[in-house]
């Protein structure tokens, strides 16, 4: 499946989006009825480091069952606009293949919190290259991440890269049962130690942001 991440921006703790998740139902059928799933992100207010400010107030998230229509990117952030808070900024825009890496079954319960990391590959790796090892490589040792439930990764697709480099060349999306769970894995020796130096093969230094969100699904895909 296709995903498209809409990066919102704003005064920092403000609502990115103007309606719940059963008024935007019936106004997203509307204004992008070629998506098949909507997901309104709004970033939490309790971060890891509670004395960092979040890069984004949260994420508009839509999925497709086409390559073409995810790529339409233009058109939707046009119709985004019916979903968004008048104070809310469309800031940057990735379109990829999402790729699951592990859910396990409690996660259809829902109600967990995700951890969204957007981040830029090292310069002297391809997109194939960076892509291949991401998920073949890294992604069986991020399976590992303590407490998480679910581990996707979005790799975006070839086609956006021949319109020029997007903002990110790779988001993972780790969802935990709560705020604590994510905290503790953050800090486990798994993470700081397992994942990291792996990270260190394939993402550009400094280039990976973070921030802690609560999902809204509208239409699940």
């Amino acid at each position: 499946m296709f995903k498209t991440y809409f990066f919102l921006e704003g005064a920092p703790g403000s609502d990115p989006f103007h309606a719940t998740a059963d008024q935007a139902q019936a106004l997203f059928r509307q204004v992008l009825p070629q998506a098949i799933g909507y997901t309104q992100t709004r970033t939490l207010a309790d971060q890891v480091d509670p004395q960092a400010t979040p890069p984004f107030i949260g994420v508009a998230e839509l999925w497709f069952a086409e390559q073409a229509a995810a790529l339409d990117s233009t058109t939707q952030a046009a119709a985004l606009g019916d979903l968004l808070s008048a104070s809310t900024r469309v800031g940057p825009i990735v379109t990829g293949m999402a790729r699951t890496v592990m859910r396990l079954p409690q996660h259809h319960q829902g109600g967990f919190i995700k951890g969204v990391f957007p981040f830029r590959r090292q310069d002297h790796l391809s997109v194939e290259d960076f892509q291949r090892y991401w998920w073949l490589n890294h992604g069986p040792i991020a399976a590992l991440t303590e407490q998480a439930v679910y581990y996707l990764q979005c790799h975006p697709l070839a086609e956006t890269y021949a319109r020029g480099r997007p903002p990110y060349d790779g988001i993972t999306e780790l969802h935990w049962p709560n705020v604590a769970a994510a905290r503790t894995a953050m800090s486990s020796r798994q993470m700081v130690e397992d994942q990291s130096s792996d990270a260190q093969r394939f993402a550009e230094p400094g280039s990976v942001l973070l921030f802690l969100a609560e999902e809204e699904v509208a239409v699940a895909a």
